[in-house]
């Protein structure tokens, strides 16, 4: 697993210190990978269709930072069809999109905004 430290940052009125991660090409779709944002595990996602997501690394249910390694899919709800990713743990499904649990409503997983701006992947955790 590669771990990846963001090198700079910036803050927007929302609250959030941006972080500056990787280029975009550098996580592989379908899998994956863990960086350290302001002191936070965040685990990094980038799904076959393009889009990419950010989740604590904590597992909700059993506190092991483990999310990165989690099962990345998707679900259909009732708004339409989700991203996901499922605990390596206990398999617990997690939306990527709110992190909500869709087997249990006592846990959720912290989700971070994600953009690409240019050619670099900017990910916003709270300060």
């Amino acid at each position: 697993m590669t771990i990846l430290v963001a090198e700079r940052s910036e803050t927007d009125a929302s609250e959030l210190r941006w972080h500056d991660v990787c280029r975009p090409e550098d996580l592989e779709p379908g899998w994956g990978e863990a960086a350290w944002l302001d002191g936070l595990q965040v685990a990094l996602y980038r799904f076959p269709d393009g889009s990419f997501y950010a989740a604590e690394q904590r597992c909700p249910a059993t506190g092991a930072h483990v999310m990165a390694r989690g099962i990345m899919g998707s679900r259909t709800t009732a708004e339409g069809a989700v991203h996901t990713v499922a605990s390596p743990l206990h398999k617990q499904v997690f939306r990527l999109d709110d992190g909500r649990c869709l087997g249990d409503d006592s846990l959720s997983l912290r989700v971070f905004p994600v953009q690409v701006r240019g050619e670099r992947l900017w990910v916003g955790v709270p300060r």
